[in-house]
């Protein structure tokens, strides 16, 4: 991908060459997300995917990419094809997420009443279950097109359906998109079906992290999850690319995740793989930003 060659693929009919040949064939390549600059430089590979570093705006990116109908499967199966097989993003609910997200939401918006609230990507549903122990008289609803998940909210009874975005109807208070950003091939385009669907006033509600603002791969913490997550921004260019949109005012909350516990789990994940490493709690400059971005009028 990008630096492949012939010499390191396995001998033809092996399952990782099909896999690989697919993955080449299927490709898109894409400018900048944020300032649509074609400048770029390395910055991390990753399942046989090249991450890039936009020199203009500074935004982090996958520049050959698998296909629009590609990501909109793999957005519905949760398994991606890389280099090395798949990676499998068919997570279990982790019921942790729900008072963790709902002193988040208490945050941001306590006080306010009545709110009718979609969360996008809403997975397992444990952001929508926050919303609900977080602001009791909202009206919490969320979408996600991976039926696993979808059927593992519905479960529990939270009103979780499988839909896209361009399929809902109605309009929101709050749109929320929780570690939905980096998945999406196309904000402008994402933005406008949410913009669409917000009432005059309301608010997007982003949790993301702040790659974009990272100098060099060292600084993130763990995996980057390619091709899964296709776009890291930082923090101006996430409220560049929101105020394009008509979200004029934009609160944003840092949140550190280097935290000793973080520190202790990826040394074991690290030997549990064949790779120690030593982590330092509170060296880190990765973030987890979240905003509120309030449409204008």
């Amino acid at each position: 991908m990008g630096r492949r060659d012939a010499a390191r693929f396995p001998p033809i009919g092996d399952h990782e060459t099909i896999v690989c040949m697919l993955m080449q064939v299927r490709l898109e390549t894409v400018d900048c997300p944020c300032c649509e600059s074609k400048g770029h430089r390395h910055w991390a590979s990753e399942n046989g995917y090249d991450a890039v570093k936009c020199t203009r705006c500074g935004t982090v990116y996958i520049r050959e990419r698998p296909r629009r109908e590609d990501i909109s499967a793999a957005a519905r199966d949760g398994v991606h094809p890389t280099e090395d097989g798949v990676l499998d993003q068919r997570l279990h609910r982790q019921g942790w997420k729900v008072p963790f997200y709902a002193g988040i939401v208490r945050r941001f918006f306590e006080g306010e009443k009545g709110l009718r609230w979609l969360d996008v990507g809403a997975g397992n549903g444990e952001f929508v279950e926050a919303v609900q122990r977080a602001l009791p008289d909202a009206e919490a609803m969320g979408i996600d097109p991976m039926k696993v998940k979808v059927a593992c909210a519905q479960k529990r009874s939270v009103p979780i359906t499988a839909q896209t975005l361009e399929e809902v109807t109605g309009s929101y208070d709050v749109i929320s998109i929780i570690n939905v950003f980096s998945h999406i091939p196309d904000f402008q385009h994402f933005g406008r079906l949410i913009r669409a669907r917000l009432k005059p006033g309301g608010s997007l509600f982003i949790e993301t992290g702040n790659g974009g603002d990272l100098p060099s791969r060292a600084d993130y913490p763990g995996e980057l999850l390619l091709p899964d997550h296709l776009v890291f921004s930082g923090i101006e260019q996430m409220k560049q690319t929101l105020g394009r949109l008509g979200f004029g005012r934009v609160e944003h909350f840092s949140r550190r995740t280097d935290h000793p516990l973080w520190a202790a789990k990826q040394m074991v994940k690290g030997a549990l793989k064949g790779r120690p490493r030593v982590f330092i709690p509170w060296t880190r400059k990765f973030r987890t930003i979240f905003y509120r971005a309030y449409l204008d009028g």
